[in-house]
């Protein structure tokens, strides 16, 4: 999976809640909301460090994949070595803005919520409800993160191996067919 599809995904996973409350989309007749609007909405929803946290939840589980596939392939490697595969791998979400991935959904708020649904979420958030869902969501991403982290390894092992039979399965075809074709074919001496 890529890492944007990762992102994408991770970012549904970040605010699931609004899409339940609002029960209807916007239509054409009414008022989308502001660019404010929805920033008040997402400051309130802690969107930007939810964001974050998806974004370093990514950051440590792409570091473990790394080094496990670092590791498979060099089982005796070095602490430099595991050092630089974790460098690679860090440097790869240094790449991601946060403040790009906020400014690009703003515009999917308004386009499918108006102005008075997010009055209503607003006001569900400012409930005590919401306030304890806002308070738990940390731990559940965290914790979300972490199992599909987990499901993503053990899943990868399987295709990768998988990926690595058929292809061997390949190079001893080829080898077959190369050794027929010399067989028939013959030898000019």
């Amino acid at each position: 999976m890529s890492v944007w599809r990762l992102c994408a995904a991770f970012c549904m996973l970040l605010l699931p809640v609004p899409g339940v409350i609002a029960q209807t989309l916007s239509t054409q007749s009414e008022v989308a909301p502001s660019r404010e609007q929805v920033m008040k909405f997402l400051e309130v929803t802690q969107a930007k460090s939810r964001v974050e946290q998806v974004f370093a939840g990514m950051a440590k589980q792409a570091r473990i994949g790394a080094e496990l596939g670092f590791k498979q392939k060099v089982p005796d490697a070095s602490p430099e070595q595991l050092a630089r595969v974790d460098a690679i791998s860090d440097s790869i979400f240094k790449e991601f803005s946060v403040d790009e991935l906020i400014d690009a959904i703003v515009p999917i708020y308004q386009k499918h919520l108006s102005k008075s649904d997010l009055d209503g979420i607003l006001a569900f958030y400012a409930s005590p409800t919401g306030q304890k869902l806002l308070k738990e969501m940390p731990a559940i991403l965290s914790e979300s993160m972490e199992a599909g982290g987990e499901i993503g390894r053990k899943k990868m092992e399987s295709i990768n191996r998988r990926v690595e039979e058929q292809l061997q399965q390949m190079i001893v075809e080829e080898r077959e067919k190369r050794e027929k074709d010399e067989k028939r074919q013959p030898s000019k001496d």
